[in-house]
């Protein structure tokens, strides 16, 4: 416990990500974190001081788990893609890639259903999941980093459009500068060559 906390407050290096379940348990705690920061700022920030009163409205408090959900599977999306062409793909043989994508994509799920308690309809989450890796792996000469994580966010935002259009481009750093330490840290502490070895 003394070590985590060390390793949170920055006095003590976190250790190698060299494991396959290591680097699931990543993707998986940094998407989830990412889409509940992100998601529940913005809300807090335009509703101000009737804040509290949305947790008390039950059609609001779904609006905001399926709008959760959406976002983590962009997120999980979006952060595998990366990881992937970013850092691992020297150490993947190219015919590889398709059969490491999708399964990523499922090992992240399956961890995800045992650590999530609220997240729901998780085989839905996983399809789509699976289908925005496909569109970044046929489109990724043209793919901006974490930009389907961005869209995802300022379509489900559980707000009136008239305020999201107003915000959109608040939104949209939001989400890209929370992804700016995890892609710090992720170059700092991965190993792929032990883990795709």
């Amino acid at each position: 416990m003394i070590k985590k906390i060390l390793e949170y407050l920055g006095l003590r290096p976190k250790k190698p990500i060299s494991q396959p379940s290591e680097l699931v348990e990543f993707i998986h705690r940094n998407a989830s974190f990412v889409s509940q920061v992100v998601l529940l700022t913005y809300i807090k920030a335009r509703a101000g001081t009737q804040y509290p009163k949305l947790f008390e409205n039950r059609e609001y408090l779904k609006s905001i788990e399926i709008a959760r959900s959406n976002i983590y599977a962009a997120c999980v999306a979006d952060l595998i893609f990366y990881v992937i062409n970013e850092h691992c793909l020297k150490d993947i043989k190219s015919q590889k890639i398709h059969f490491i994508l999708p399964r990523l994509v499922d090992e992240v799920f399956t961890f995800a259903k045992y650590d999530e308690k609220v997240v729901e309809e998780f085989n839905e989450m996983k399809k789509r999941c699976k289908e925005q890796i496909n569109i970044l792996n046929i489109e990724k000469t043209d793919h901006k980093l974490f930009k389907m994580s961005s869209d995802t966010f300022f379509k489900w935002a559980p707000m009136a459009e008239e305020f999201k259009k107003d915000d959109e481009e608040i939104m949209r750093n939001s989400i890209l500068f929370r992804w700016i330490e995890v892609r710090r840290e992720l170059r700092s502490r991965i190993e792929p060559s032990l883990i795709f070895s």
